[in-house]
């Protein structure tokens, strides 16, 4: 009986290379940290990472368990201190756009997508950056702002686990504390994955060779998020916030040079 539950996770070590299992480590620890709220921008690297070890719907499917994995992770904490009013916002169009980005998944050349997101990342930074200079940052956004923002990060989060950056960019405006962006984050991307899963079965992206390889790198997701607890936890949320910008100003330049490249 042991035997033939391990030899499913035998074959898909011995399947890939040294060099797939620290890239996916890697990849793992990036996006556990970005789960946490710290560094958003850095869950973008995550992806084109492991996608240079194997195909993108190989590296999507590996993805999405320890994805969620990460999620169930944090949720007892997520669901305590959440703004669930941003939730109610910004949920409904993200399950849109998951729709939405199922299509393009099929239809839509990636790197339009991709070059589209990062112009706008950068953009909406800029935008932040005029509004502090002037000193009108208490000025509350639109809900239609929260509502775009929620239906890209459901296109960008199906298409390539790169959700972060279009809510992240809308939250930052929110001037929550760092544990109720964090909680927040934490269960709209919990809510994003687990309604991923249905289609990416239809498009036969769930698959038993991608789940053993996703249980082999599985240990690391605890570590990944509660580093990034710690990080949030012990520096001053002025600093915080400040080192989010930077990771999101990353995560939209190499958006934007993945579109043109």
């Amino acid at each position: 009986m042991s035997d033939s539950l391990l030899a499913p996770l035998t074959q898909a070590f011995h399947a890939h290379t040294l060099t797939f299992f620290i890239v996916a480590i890697i990849s793992v620890l990036l996006v556990g940290i970005s789960k946490s709220g710290f560094g958003a921008g850095l869950g973008t690297l995550s992806l084109p990472l492991l996608a240079s070890q194997v195909s993108v719907a190989e590296a999507l499917a590996i993805l999405l368990p320890l994805l969620i994995a990460i999620d169930l992770v944090g949720l007892r904490r997520f669901l305590r201190n959440a703004n669930w009013k941003i939730l109610t916002l910004v949920l409904p169009p993200a399950i849109c756009g998951i729709l939405v980005g199922m299509v393009f998944f099929t239809v839509i050349e990636p790197k339009v997508l991709t070059l589209c997101i990062g112009i706008f990342i950068l953009l909406y930074l800029l935008q932040d950056l005029v509004m502090s200079y002037l000193d009108a940052k208490e000025a509350k956004l639109s809900p239609w702002v929260g509502m775009v923002m929620g239906l890209l990060s459901g296109v960008t989060s199906f298409v390539a686990h790169n959700g972060g950056p279009p809510i992240t960019a809308y939250m930052l405006r929110e001037k929550l504390s760092p544990i109720v962006y964090t909680s927040t984050l934490g269960i709209f991307f919990a809510c994003m994955n687990f309604a991923k899963l249905g289609p990416y079965a239809y498009l036969d992206l769930i698959k038993l060779d991608y789940l053993t390889t996703s249980v082999l790198i599985f240990p690391c997701v605890p570590v990944g998020v509660y580093f990034g607890f710690y990080l949030a936890k012990h520096i001053p949320v002025r600093w915080y916030y400040r080192i989010v910008r930077f990771f999101l100003l990353v995560a939209g330049v190499k958006l934007l040079i993945d579109g043109l490249i």
